[in-house]
């Protein structure tokens, strides 16, 4: 193949490939600003539980539930940041002093720790308040879905890998 044939191959592949990047952004803009408008948070998308036909007072609860978990949440991403400043001011500092560094570490970790043992108390908490009917499908979405991260209800179970 000639080299200009070659160099417009790739030149047309980066483009496509930015094109596509570009409208995806437009979408994520757009789905932000529609939530936005329709005065919901990204949160508000989490809908893992929607298969699981709850009925009104499961739903009124499981959003005190998440309420609170969202409280949870935010602090540790504040506890995390302040944590990697000082772990990347003593990775960074001239004399690597490695106590501090060690202690920066086991700090990150305990508050990493700390979450993943309030997002378990938070799913026990569901299973808890599920009829016994709703808690093989829950049980199934945790096997299935715990790992994966927050889906849409855009995203049905057909589309889980």
């Amino acid at each position: 193949m000639r080299p200009e044939m070659k160099s417009t191959i790739i030149w047309s592949l980066l483009g496509l490939s930015l094109a596509l990047n570009v409208a995806l952004g437009i979408g994520h803009l757009r789905g932000a600003a529609a939530r936005e408008a329709a005065g919901r948070s990204a949160e508000d998308d989490y809908c893992l539980l929607d298969r699981l036909e709850l009925d009104g007072d499961q739903e009124r609860h499981l959003a005190e539930m998440r309420r609170k978990m969202h409280e949870k949440r935010a602090a540790y991403w504040q506890r995390a940041t302040a944590i990697k400043v000082e772990l990347a001011e003593a990775i960074s500092a001239t004399n690597l002093d490695r106590a501090a560094l060690d202690t920066q570490l086991d700090r990150y970790a305990e508050n990493q720790a700390a979450m993943q043992r309030a997002v378990a108390d938070h799913l026990r908490g569901v299973n808890a308040m599920l009829r016994p009917e709703q808690r093989e499908t829950f049980r199934a979405l945790l096997r299935t879905e715990m790992f994966r991260g927050i889906r849409s209800s855009r995203t049905g179970p057909e589309d889980a890998p």
